[in-house]
This record gives C-alpha cells, structure tokens and sequence, in this order.
C-alpha cells in the first residue's frame, strides 16, 4: 500500500518551505503530494504545485482539493496541463463539490450533476476535445496535451456512485474506521456496476489525519483540528448511516462553531468541539505500531494508497517518524 500526504499552506507559512516539506516526502518515501486549493485561509496551491513540479522528480501532485465553483474547469484544465508538462506526467486532479473555498465566499457548492459535467469537460479539454458551454458556445484547450488523472473527494452515497462511474480516482473523505471505508468503498462499486466499469480502474485513496505519540492524549489532540473539518461536513448530511449516529450531537456542535477563515488551524475555537472519542473513530492515533496496525486492518479493503494529514508544526520530524513506523514496513519483504 502507497502513502501520501495531505498539506495546508498556513499565511504564516512560506511557500518555499512547503516545497522543502514536498521534496523531504519524495525522499521518505512518500508517493504523493497533496495541496489544500483553499483561497483564502491558505496560500495558493498551484503556485506551490508549479515550485514541487520543477523540485522534485518521483512524487505524484495534486490538489487536495479544487473545485469547479472558484476555479472554472477551463482554468483548472489549462493549469493541470501546464503542470504535467513541468512535472513530466506526475499531475493528478483532485476535485469535489467545493466547501471552505466556497462557503467563505458565500458560494453553494456544485451541484452533483454540475460536478459531473465538469469533470467530462475538464478531461475532454485536457485531451484536446471540443465542448459546449453556455449558450451554444463551444471551445476547446490549444494547450491540451493528453490525459490526466481525475480524482473525486466523496464521503456521501451519491457522491461516491459519482466516482464509481467517471472517476479514474476516489479519494476517500471519511476516516480512519474499517467500517466506514469499508461503506464507503461499497457505495463506489455500485456506481461502478451502474457505469458497467470494473473496480480495478477507480483507484481507491483514503484520507485520514494521524496523530503520532506515545501520549494517546497528545496524539488525540494533534489532529482534532482535521476531525473538526470532518465533523462540519457530516452534519450537512440528510441522513446518517448507523455507525455515524452515535456522534451526530458532536456533528451539530461542530458546524454551530466553525470559523471557515479558521479552516484546518490548530489554534481554532471549534477544535475543541469534538470528542476524543471521535477523534479515535476518524484518525490514526497512537504510536507508530499502533498507526501502522490500523493501517494494515484496511489491506483487506483493497485500497491502492492512504494519504496522511498531520500538524504543521514539526512535519519533518513527524514525516521522518512515519517513514520509518510505517512506510518502511509496508515497503518491507514478506519473511
């Protein structure tokens, strides 16, 4: 199994250190890297994205994620276009509904069927192809210059049927939980059936925080912020699957009190809203043996890659910890 890791950019963080932070993860043994596309409670990402291409060589990048409400498909087709050529065909698109980005700037997030229509749009610009836009009009990218990768963030049924149908990816946007993976990637194979797809073409990324220490209590604390984020999704949804109602309070509460401006800080009042409890059920937590026995509880789920998210503060450490915890005894001969 493949890791990755999931980076913010804070105000108070220069981009350059990020691509420092992108070049350590290719160097660790990371696979991939993933940039928040957060416009105003982060610094931009296809700068950083553009500064990691021509700085590194192996790691895969990528938006974590973009969306089609902010940033029109033909300004994110013709900007993934340019960084597959800086990156030599490492590009890959990550994109979903639109949230933080969206909501601060008093925006709905798109539509399902409007993010489908997006997606065929932006692959068939990125390949060269014409399409139709409002009123008649039609275009195309002179740029194109072939296919990149299209990976949709989902944790909801019908977005997840979505990315079993069109996506060459689906990030996983739940948690750490066998059981909720497990839901999720079923709600991706029924889409799949619909589009008479076969699984083996959807690669399956979750995305999860971890929290490393041998103080549980630290650990817990390190990645609440991440769990906030995820509380205040969930409580927008129309129904709970069973396995999520028990926290549906703790949902409540963390919508009431986020601050979107505040969006993924450690130092937010809403960080406070979730329960450890919580936190355990959505995020690795532990040691690096106990991070890395929850990760091997999901290999028989059939995912292709987990992605990490964690602090900012002290990343190389926490990033030289996970590769030797974890990437390194994935990677390891069977004995």
């Amino acid at each position: 199994m493949k890791i990755g890791v999931s980076l913010g950019i804070s105000p108070r963080e220069p981009i350059q250190h990020t691509v420092e932070v992108v070049q350590s993860a290719e160097a660790l043994g990371f696979d991939s890297a993933w940039i928040a596309d957060v416009q105003l409670s982060m610094k931009d990402c296809f700068s950083a994205l553009t500064l990691c291409a021509v700085n590194t060589s192996k790691i895969l990048l990528g938006t974590g994620v973009t969306n089609p409400i902010t940033r029109h498909p033909t300004t994110i087709a013709n900007a993934f276009t340019a960084l597959k050529e800086l990156s030599d065909n490492r590009a890959v698109i990550g994109i979903g509904t639109g949230w933080t980005a969206v909501y601060s700037v008093g925006e709905k997030p798109s539509t399902i069927k409007q993010l489908e229509r997006s997606i065929i749009d932006i692959r068939s610009l990125c390949t060269g192809e014409e399409v139709e836009g409002n009123a008649g009009s039609r275009y195309h990218l002179v740029t194109a210059s072939g296919k990149i990768p299209i990976y949709i963030a989902a944790n909801q049924p019908r977005m997840l049927r979505l990315a079993g149908r069109v996506a060459d990816g689906v990030i996983l946007m739940g948690g750490a939980s066998a059981e909720f993976t497990a839901w999720q990637i079923d709600q991706v194979r029924r889409g799949a059936e619909e589009a008479g797809r076969s699984m083996s073409d959807i690669k399956l990324d979750l995305w999860a925080a971890i929290g490393l220490s041998d103080d549980r209590a630290q650990a817990v604390d390190e990645v609440r912020h991440w769990v906030a984020s995820q509380a205040e999704t969930f409580s927008k949804w129309r129904e709970l699957p069973d396995f999520l109602r028990p926290f549906e309070h703790e949902f409540k509460t963390a919508s009431d009190a986020y601050d979107r401006l505040e969006h993924m800080s450690q130092h937010a009042g809403h960080v406070a809203s979730v329960s450890a409890e919580l936190v355990e059920y959505l995020a690795f937590v532990g040691t690096a043996d106990d991070c890395l026995a929850q990760i091997r509880s999901l290999e028989p789920l059939g995912l292709d890659r987990v992605t990490l998210a964690f602090r900012a503060g002290g990343r190389q450490q926490r990033m030289e910890a996970i590769h030797q915890g974890i990437i390194a005894p994935l990677n390891a001969p069977a004995t």
